[in-house]
């Protein structure tokens, strides 16, 4: 009996593993993978940059670089919130380049398998499909919903 036990343990722990930031938009968990994550901003001034794209909230300065600053609510077509109601910035390297998403709030992080990740149909996906890698059921917090980061940052060569 213990050898299952072990063997069980053994494959848990040696699988390939992820890490995934769990972030709110809307009460809804969404996930980032932290490989791409360089840090992560509270509060903070962002400057308006006129003639951007409406998805674009302005620039920040992070210690002398100027960083882009997206509103990840309206790059999934939930509604934008009021300035001063989200204060948290991830900043993410995306195909070289630094992007900040704006989030309603930085959770924690999920270790899990990637091959426990589900692909969402079309239908499930309104508003979004484009932005999503896939979505895992977790017992701790229920549906994550992964984003592809080069697509909701809109860095990805076919959103430019």
């Amino acid at each position: 009996m213990s050898a299952v036990i072990d063997t069980a343990l053994e494959d848990k722990n040696t699988g390939p593993r992820e890490e995934w930031l769990q972030f709110l938009l809307d009460e809804q968990s969404y996930g980032l993978n932290v490989l791409q994550i360089q840090e992560i901003l509270y509060g903070g001034l962002i400057e308006p940059v006129p003639g951007s794209p409406p998805h674009v909230l302005g620039v920040i300065n992070l210690r002398g670089s100027i960083v882009t600053v997206v509103d990840t609510r309206m790059r999934l077509g939930l509604a934008s919130r009021e300035p001063g109601e989200s204060e948290w910035i991830v900043v993410l390297d995306v195909l070289g380049e630094t992007v900040g998403l704006m989030v309603d709030e930085v959770l924690e992080v999920h270790i899990f398998n990637p091959e426990e990740v589900e692909k969402m149909g079309g239908a499930d996906l309104v508003g979004h499909e484009a932005h999503v890698s896939g979505v895992i059921e977790l017992d701790s917090i229920g549906m994550l919903i992964l984003l592809d980061a080069a697509s909701v940052s809109g860095l990805r060569r076919e959103d430019a």
